[in-house]
Formats: C-alpha cells, sequence, structure tokens
C-alpha cells in the first residue's frame, strides 16, 4: 500500500508511535533551501591522507546508495560518493531521534537531509528511495524552486550534491531512516541547472 509523505509545522517532539498502527505508512520531511550555493561537481577533491575518508564508494555499493545513484541517472545527475562522515552523522541523527523517544525532526546540521519513517519491516532502501522520487509528478520543471510536496525529489536529483551517507534506526515497531547530503540541494535560484527533467534539458 503506498502512502504518500505528510507536511507541517508540528511540534518539534511530535510522536511517530501512531503510524505503528497501520501495515505501511511512509513520513517524510526535506531540508529547507541552504544559504550556501552548492559546490560545483566537477571539483576536484583533494588527495586522501592516512586515515582520511576513502572517495571510492564501496563495492558493491549500499542499497540505498544505489537506488539514489539509479534515480539520479534518469535526471542526468552523476553518481555520489558514499560518506562514511555522513553516514556517521545521519546514523547518530537517527539514534537521537529513538532518544528523544521517536520524534521527527531535523538535525538542522550543515548537509542536506530527508527523513522517513514506517512501519518496521515493510520501508526498505529501495521503498525510501522510490518514496521520495515520487514527488516528481508534483514538480513543474519549467518553474523550478522549492515545495514541501517535492523538496526531497529535488534534492535526491540535485545535480550538484556529490556525497550521502544514511543512517536507520527502530523505534516503537517504526524503521526510521535518514539519509545526508552533501553539498546541500534545495538551494534557492539554482533549480533550473541543478534539478532537470528525463529529457535533460
Amino acid at each position: 500500500m503506498d502512502a504518500r509523505p505528510t507536511y507541517g509545522d508540528d511540534p518539534p517532539m511530535k510522536r511517530l508511535s501512531f503510524v505503528a498502527l497501520v501495515s505501511l505508512v511512509a513520513l517524510a520531511c526535506a531540508s529547507t533551501a541552504s544559504s550556501e550555493p552548492p559546490a560545483s561537481s566537477s571539483s576536484t577533491p583533494p588527495p586522501s591522507s592516512a586515515g582520511a575518508e576513502s572517495n571510492t564508494p564501496a563495492a558493491p555499493p549500499r542499497p540505498i546508495h544505489a537506488a539514489h545513484d539509479r534515480l539520479r541517472a534518469m535526471h542526468c545527475a552523476p553518481p555520489m560518493r558514499w560518506s562514511e562522515r555522513l553516514a556517521s552523522s545521519a546514523q547518530a541523527w537517527a539514534d537521537e531521534l529513538v532518544a528523544r523517544g521517536c520524534a521527527f525532526e531535523h538535525s538542522r546540521g550543515p548537509y542536506g537531509e530527508n527523513l522517513a519513517a514506517g512501519t518496521a519491516g515493510h520501508l526498505d532502501a529501495e521503498a525510501v528511495a522510490q518514496m521520495w522520487y515520487r514527488e516528481v509528478a508534483d514538480y513543474d520543471f519549467a518553474r523550478g524552486g522549492f515545495s514541501m510536496q517535492t523538496g526531497h525529489f529535488t534534492q535526491l536529483v540535485w545535480v550538484g550534491t556529490t556525497e550521502l551517507g544514511c543512517g536507520q534506526s527502530t523505534c516503537n515497531g517504526l524503521d526510521v531512516w535518514v539519509c545526508q547530503y552533501g553539498p546541500p540541494g534545495n538551494v534557492e535560484g539554482q533549480y533550473r541547472q541543478n534539478v532537470l527533467p528525463t529529457s535533460c534539458r
């Protein structure tokens, strides 16, 4: 059963336990626009030093990573690197949401961020990515711009985003997903060049 994400200005400590009563519920919130423009995806990262994070993606890629890159390719966005730094940050926030009693709110950190939650066992990596991607049906490519109805999709396919890291936790029968992105997408004034239709024009 499909369920559209819901949005709103609910209090930060909004509980999710009510969702456990249904067979599958997916909730999500998109990160708000960053004031800093995304770095160019063509820039060359500095060489890795000893002990530094590798820029080489894991092989085989993690399911959530592979799902992102497959959907991004449909919109001519380059594949992302898996970042252990972002994954650690995302996992820390997923754990913090559990510590807050299954709160569902953004970390307000320096990265782009998508959240999702659903009944445990019914929301795998592919389902999470597809849920965010389905917002493409409501996105106006001619006008561009941020919308609470399409913010997950635009972050997912944002051309200027080059790194991804995700974490997952379980709370009161819910699987909670946190994915963080760098540089963040959803930057006002940069949608036309970063969110492309499948024609890539």
